[in-house]
């Protein structure tokens, strides 16, 4: 009798253990109330609602109280709730000085602290999730101290090294380099030289065993690049095609730097799914992407006449000076396409490099600002927001993070922003400005009250 007494006391602590390690484990919760919620889709927001979050996801969105006595309570007062911002195209560790040749010769530990500079910078201007469009190893390195809670950043889904032709876009092996293996940014990560789809396939597989989310390829010529006329077709048929083949096979897909009509015309029909920049898109190539399911992810500040203002464009009779004219008359009719079709995917990029500081909080102020100028307010939060979340989910069984991103719903990451006013009415609540270059230098975004990301809230101004 006593052998069972001491059987059942046992079997009754460790209930109440179990419980109490129940209780401990239990995830906590956030109550928002008194809020007006933009899904991330619907144009009319979700009038006197109030928003729960248990853990890192969203557990409910309602018109009725909804009953959580043990959260923690938010008292919206009447603002917006939205989904959390996605920037379609990042650089965080090209955020130092003296364009590429300074990169080249920077070293590697001033650089991934830069990068850390860069993702809190973009987290505190509203950013939740970004795309990292190529560029450093940032897989393993950067985002993992982001997901282990060490440094505050974004999500990121890391693309790892560009992938191009000899002489394309990411070319970066100077003039008095034999050739990519004594190039520093090549050894960083940050790009790789392929020639014929062997070359391309292995440097697919190679960021693949990276931790890269996605693949990134050059199939023309850019702007700030040395080696590349504007106008210069890269990457073959049966480049591109390795490419698109070597990333199907991991279930994930190809992005592409391409501003060339033609171009944008070839990596479509060859199974690119992600159109970056893409300026000199016409109306029968726009209609493509559409059948094609394609996104179309511009940054479009650099669309604008303010681009010759900017220092690093603007030096007379420098190279970048004459592709920078030549971008600018070929990006002309660019408004008229996307706004003559509607239904293209557009997401939201920044691509800012070489920038930091106020300039960088700048330009990204302005980015906001002219997406919003060529789209209108509802479709160009979809595409910092909703449409943004497709593209990331575009990854397949490569994508770090599968739950819903870009949406305020039952289920979705609880990445949420508070903002004063009804950004589909005014989109400078979330920061936009229509001034670039010559905008005062600004701190936090006084309008942006709560910052949550995965459920952890990093800015709070309402209490």
């Amino acid at each position: 009798m006593k052998h069972f007494k001491q059987i059942a006391t046992a079997a009754s602590t460790l209930a109440l253990m179990a419980s109490a390690t129940f209780a401990q484990d239990a995830a906590p919760q956030t109550l928002f109330t008194n809020v007006h919620v933009f899904d991330g889709v619907n144009e009319a927001r979700i009038e006197n609602a109030s928003v729960l979050v248990e853990g890192n996801l969203i557990k409910e969105v309602s018109n009725d109280a909804i009953d959580a006595p043990d959260a923690t309570v938010i008292d919206g007062g009447g603002r917006t709730l939205m989904p959390g911002l996605i920037d379609g195209h990042t650089h965080f560790l090209f955020a130092v000085n003296g364009g590429v040749g300074g990169a080249e010769q920077t070293h590697w530990q001033y650089l991934g602290a830069m990068g850390t500079y860069a993702a809190k910078e973009h987290l505190h201007n509203g950013f939740t999730t970004v795309r990292e469009a190529g560029g450093g190893v940032v897989g393993p390195g950067l985002k993992q101290a982001i997901d282990e809670g060490y440094v505050e950043g974004p999500r990121i889904y890391p693309s790892a090294a560009w992938i191009g032709q000899t002489s394309g876009h990411q070319d970066f092996v100077t003039y008095g380099q034999f050739d990519q293996t004594e190039n520093n940014l090549y050894r960083l990560g940050f790009s790789i030289n392929a020639d014929g789809a062997d070359e391309v396939t292995a440097a697919v597989r190679k960021n693949l065993s990276l931790g890269a989310s996605q693949i990134k390829i050059m199939v023309s010529g850019g702007v700030a690049s040395v080696k590349d006329p504007l106008h210069s077709s890269q990457m073959t048929e049966a480049e591109i095609r390795a490419a698109v083949d070597a990333a199907a096979a991991w279930d994930t897909y190809v992005l592409t730097h391409v501003y060339n009509d033609s171009d944008i015309k070839r990596a479509l029909e060859y199974g690119v799914k992600s159109i970056e920049h893409g300026q000199f898109m016409t109306d029968e190539t726009a209609k493509l992407a559409i059948e094609k399911g394609a996104f179309i992810v511009s940054n479009l500040a650099g669309s604008t006449e303010g681009i010759l203002q900017h220092p690093a464009y603007s030096v007379e009779g420098s190279p970048t000076l004459v592709k920078t004219k030549q971008f600018l008359a070929g990006a002309a009719n660019y408004k008229k396409v996307v706004n003559d079709n509607p239904d293209l995917k557009m997401v939201f990029q920044t691509d800012l490099v070489f920038t930091r500081g106020y300039d960088l909080r700048r330009g990204i102020d302005f980015e906001k600002w002219v997406l919003t100028d060529y789209l209108g307010n509802l479709r160009a939060l979809r595409a910092m927001t909703s449409t943004a979340g497709e593209l990331m989910a575009l990854s397949g069984k490569q994508n770090p993070y599968p739950g819903k991103l870009g949406v305020i719903e039952e289920g979705a990451y609880a990445d949420i922003l508070i903002v004063d006013g009804n950004p589909l009415e005014d989109i400078t609540v979330i920061g936009a400005s229509s001034d670039w270059l010559g905008a005062p230098d600004r701190e936090e975004i006084p309008t942006m009250r709560i910052i949550m990301k995965d459920g952890v809230i990093y800015k709070n101004t309402l209490e």
